[in-house]
């Protein structure tokens, strides 16, 4: 937006000063008139309104003749009864603050306060100081100015109540200060007020303030506060206990390279009733959750972990047991969402608010978190809710924040702190390093795990083994999550044992492209076809049957040049489909593999020996007996 007339605190026109007390009259009454214009009798009567030239018309037309020698012949225009300025709305700047008002407006209404903020400060910035005071009445640019005060005040106020519903509570606290002085009966802004002194000074403040505006209403009009401040100050006074942190975890160490995220996160869970914090496995949606419920003003936050819950419907009672809650004894109905008693007792668990429900690692069964998402949202005013998944929820209550990779710098910081937790003495080569964060994509996980090999391995040596990476980045610490101990846990969740047959093939495909990076397009494409081709294992298990339906795993689980391609996917027995040849075997049970090996084992003495299979002893009593 350009502004080319200015006429709020300067008449200027693209830099250029007007000085002419009746150019600058002219301008103004045209500009008090944006779309129809000002008549040639309301121009007349306002540029002399003492004492008339004896041709008032050809003066108004002379005075008009020198405004477009100044601002350019297609600036005023002819209209049927006068004249009027043919400029666009956004080059006045008279203009332009009622449409930065406006556009504030709607966007604090549809709840983007950050974006109100962004349009109050906008049309504000276009007084350059504030508006006129102590003027004289009568001359058409101060009517104009005084006239655009009104403008000025709601965008004062706009900023105002943006401020403190955007969560940035302590640049509010001043301009609602100065406004509630100046408006003291002004419900919205001392409720505002009250928020914002309870965040920055304590309920104590708030409560006050409360006491002081209560005692001023009885007394000039004999009345009561209204209804929403007097529920803040029930609020405020079941408050004073202490406040609820359950789940929430401290971190073990600093949280690198993460603080733009955490404030971007902290002011969607103010503005978005639904934030979702999206991105692939081990890129650190848990730790930046964590960090943020620990931060989080809300007087009661939760943090639920959703990792061990593997069928949609068992996801209510599993945060209903987080709360204390307990499980419904009843199952809920098929369609019908979560049951209602178990909503209850989440709702009640969570309090009348403000709350802040964290639910952990969402993707394998995203389908029953959006049901009691969207349930909790439609029965509860104040509790939000902070999702962390690999896919959004797909709600319209919901707000998406894609959680980027590391950067490169940050990566490198990190691998060096990991490696010296591991090897408190190592002074890994800076250009290895380097060399070596750019091949881990970014993923904290991935270099810590990296680091960790430190320990054992030269930079240098880790960074010819990470083409098998999975092999390598293993051996996470005892008390990470077990899906987080190797890259290959990572990549494999979530649980294989809820996922359709293209929902395993999608996510082959996926480790497949992730573990020949840096490899020639041959191989990559070998190994696409190893995982997604014929090569299939039929699933004999009985017990497998509902999660394979179709019978076979999209996982092959024959020897591969790829370490994670030879897991089964399934983890139950499985057979070869008719006609393929035997191959390796991998069970749960006490026989850990079946290998086809040149040489036999005798009995008697254990000397193996060539032509026959070796097969473990558990085995060979099953085909004796």
């Amino acid at each position: 937006m350009t502004i080319g007339l200015t006429l709020l605190t300067s008449v200027s026109h693209r830099g250029k000063e007007i000085t002419a007390p009746r150019l600058r009259g002219l301008l103004a009454l045209l500009a008090g008139e944006p779309r129809a214009g000002c008549g040639t009798g309301r121009l007349v009567d306002g540029l002399w309104p003492d004492e008339q030239p004896e041709n008032p018309t050809k003066a108004l037309q002379i005075l008009v003749s020198r405004a477009r020698s100044l601002l350019g012949a297609e600036a005023i225009a002819n209209t049927p009864t006068g004249y009027r300025i043919a400029l666009r709305e956004d080059q006045v700047d008279a203009w332009a603050v009622q449409l930065h008002a406006d556009a504030g407006a709607d966007k604090d209404r549809a709840g983007d306060h950050h974006g109100a903020v962004a349009e109050a400060e906008a049309g504000l910035a276009l007084w350059d100081g504030g508006p006129a005071e102590g003027v004289v009445l009568g001359d058409p640019l101060v009517d104009l100015r005084l006239e655009l005060g009104a403008a000025h005040l709601a965008l004062t106020r706009l900023r105002a109540l943006s401020l403190a519903r955007a969560g940035r509570r302590e640049e509010a606290a001043g301009p609602l200060g100065e406004l509630v002085a100046a408006h003291p009966l002004d419900e919205e802004l001392l409720l505002e007020l009250m928020r914002c002194r309870t965040g920055t000074a304590g309920a104590a403040a708030a409560l006050a303030t409360y006491d002081t505006y209560r005692r001023r209403l009885r007394d000039e009009l004999g009345t009561d506060p209204g209804p929403a401040l007097q529920e803040l100050h029930q609020e405020l006074l079941r408050g004073q206990a202490p406040v609820v942190r359950r789940g929430v975890p401290h971190e073990p160490n600093p949280l690198l390279g993460r603080e733009a995220d955490v404030a971007a996160v902290t002011r969607l869970i103010h503005s978005s009733r639904v934030t979702s914090v999206v991105g692939p496995g081990g890129l650190g949606k848990t730790r930046l959750a964590s960090a943020v419920a620990r931060e989080a003003e809300h007087r009661v936050v939760h943090l639920v972990p959703l990792a061990g819950v593997r069928v949609d419907a068992d996801v209510a009672g599993e945060v209903a047991s987080a709360l204390g809650v307990g499980e419904s004894l009843r199952a809920p109905a098929a369609g019908f969402g979560p049951p209602a008693d178990v909503l209850a007792g989440i709702v009640g668990a969570l309090g009348p608010g403000p709350a802040l429900l964290v639910l952990d690692n969402c993707e394998q069964v995203v389908s029953g978190v959006a049901d009691l998402v969207r349930a909790l949202v439609s029965m509860t005013r104040n509790i939000s809710v902070l999702t962390t998944s690999r896919a959004p929820l797909g709600l319209t209550s919901e707000t998406v924040h894609p959680l980027p990779e590391l950067d490169p710098a940050t990566t490198v910081e990190l691998f060096e702190q990991r490696a010296r937790a591991a090897r408190p003495d190592a002074e890994p080569p800076a250009d290895a390093v380097a060399d070596l964060c750019r091949r881990l994509d970014g993923l904290p996980l991935a270099t810590e795990l990296a680091a960790a090999r430190v320990r054992v391995m030269s930079v240098a040596e880790i960074a010819r083994r990470l083409e098998d990476r999975f092999a390598l980045l293993r051996g996470g610490p005892r008390d990470a999550p077990q899906r987080h101990r190797t890259l290959h846990a990572v990549v494999d969740s979530p649980s294989r044992s809820t996922c359709s047959r293209s929902e395993r093939s999608a996510r082959a495909s996926s480790r497949a492209d992730f573990s020949t990076k840096g490899r020639s397009a041959d191989t990559r494409r070998a190994v696409k076809a190893r995982v997604s081709g014929p090569r299939r294992r039929v699933c004999s298990s009985p017990s497998n049957s509902a999660r394979c339906p179709d019978g076979y795993c999209a996982y092959s689980a024959g020897k591969s040049s790829m370490p994670w391609v030879s897991n089964s996917a399934c983890g139950s027995g499985m057979s070869e489909p008719p006609g393929t040849a035997p191959r390796s075997r991998i069970s749960r049970g006490s026989v850990s593999a079946a290998r086809t090996s040149p040489k036999r084992v005798s009995s008697r003495t254990g000397v193996s020996r060539p032509g026959r299979t070796a097969w473990p002893t558990s085995v060979r009593a099953r085909r004796s007996a």
